[in-house]
């Protein structure tokens, strides 16, 4: 955070830089028009290349003089300092309330040495009663955003990033440029689709929400978001074991609601129409790698946006990403929530955490201090400059331009350097 927040001073800094030129650029563009006048008349008088040889073409000379500086820090204060505030004061707006569970019941024992017979660990994040309280500490309107968390994961390492085959993501075939997918190219001599670290590591946890609203009258006035009570509900829990796999197949990626517990619309627009297509599967193909195979599960098809969202890599180890949408209800402050988790991601091995969150935005987007702040010392260290240049230019002792403080007026008159001049 401390580098990125560095990188955002420099670039403000730069942008600051750039404004300061082209105002020292407006206020010598009198003298500028004055050169181009007297050289086309030289041009016209046949000195030709004159110019050019003596090195007197057209540059910008810009003269940063202390009254020109301190302007031009005012303007960088008036302007940063406003939008730092705002932004702060949209972040503070932002709601958000997370809750781990990757330390919450069976959900606790999924490591990389469990397999389909094991798999899925099922545990649930409850309200009172339970050590983990979720109960809702303001009121959230739609559209409500739910999504998983992971940290200290790494999907912004170079080989793991890279370890895909964007022609095969786009649909251009099954078996083109798989080369790229190296090491997870292959398996028992077929082409995994699609290929690589990158889509082999998806992320397969599924989730279902229930709510209690304050105003209930029973404890069992349960409300849910995505049902899963029957076996004909959308997010029904199959259960555990090898002998649940292929239904599990089968239904794993319908485990949504439009309107209440929506998936279409979590990826970028973009991303579903131009970077991921699904090719139906042909001999020589599969859609199991080795982690796939040990789990049970098969990979999701190319244009599922569960598994677009997951392939857009994250900058930071620390990272969340949409899981799914609530368009069509409000939940008031008090709501207590029952959040209903099937869990195969493994994090324990590498030290990792898995975290779900909920949240509503502003118009600027999740909560951002660091962009506010950086604006905001911005705007602090300009106002400090144009204080620290106004005191130089009213109390310092140096006259500007005193051609009298220049070296050659105190040397003797027999100075070669003279003699010359």
């Amino acid at each position: 955070l401390l580098f990125c927040f560095l990188l955002i001073c420099l670039s403000l800094w730069c942008i600051i830089v750039a404004i300061c030129a082209f105002i020292i650029h407006l206020q010598n563009h009198l003298i500028f028009a004055l050169r181009e006048a007297k050289e086309d008349a030289m041009s016209k008088a046949g000195h030709g290349m004159a110019a050019f040889k003596q090195q007197e073409l057209k540059a910008w000379q810009p003269v940063l003089t202390p009254i020109a500086v301190i302007g031009m820090l005012l303007i960088v204060f008036v302007i940063f300092l406003p939008i730092g505030i705002v932004l702060e004061a949209c972040s503070k707006r932002v709601i958000e309330q997370s809750w781990r569970y990757d330390n919450v019941g069976n959900c606790s024992k999924v490591t990389a040495d469990l397999n389909s017979t094991q798999l899925p660990q099922n545990c649930i994040l409850q309200g009172p009663g339970s050590e983990n309280m979720l109960v809702l500490d303001a009121d959230y309107e739609p559209p409500i955003y739910f999504y998983y968390e992971l940290k200290n994961f790494y999907q912004n390492h170079r080989r793991f990033s890279k370890s895909k085959s964007d022609p095969q993501l786009r649909g251009d075939g099954n078996d083109v440029y798989t080369d790229q997918c190296d090491p997870l190219e292959y398996r028992n001599d077929k082409v995994i689709v699609p290929c690589g670290l990158f889509a082999g590591s998806f992320f397969e946890d599924r989730f279902s929400l229930d709510y209690r609203l304050p105003t209930a009258n029973s404890s069992d006035d349960w409300i849910s978001l995505c049902p899963h009570n029957n076996n004909s509900d959308p997010c029904f829990n199959w259960g555990t074991g090898s002998a649940h796999t292929e239904v599990w197949n089968e239904h794993w990626s319908q485990w949504h609601v439009d309107g209440s517990w929506q998936k279409r619309g979590i990826a970028w627009k973009s991303d579903v129409e131009s970077k991921f297509k699904y090719v139906a599967l042909s001999d020589g193909e599969t859609n199991q790698g080795p982690r796939q195979n040990q789990s049970g599960l098969q990979l999701p098809t190319a244009d599922d946006e569960d598994f677009i969202v997951w392939m857009r890599a994250a900058a930071l180890p620390h990272f969340r990403k949409l899981h799914r949408v609530i368009h069509d209800r409000t939940l008031p402050k008090g709501t207590v929530l029952r959040i209903n988790i099937a869990s195969w991601f493994p994090t324990q091995d590498f030290g990792g955490e898995k975290w779900v969150t909920i949240g509503k935005t502003e118009w600027c987007g999740g909560a951002n201090h660091a962009l506010a702040w950086t604006y905001i010392t911005v705007a602090c260290v300009a106002m400090a400059l144009t204080i620290i240049f106004a005191i130089l230019l009213l109390f310092g002792s140096r006259k500007m331009a005193d051609i009298e403080r220049f070296a050659w007026h105190n040397r003797p008159t027999q100075s070669s350097l003279v003699s010359i001049a």
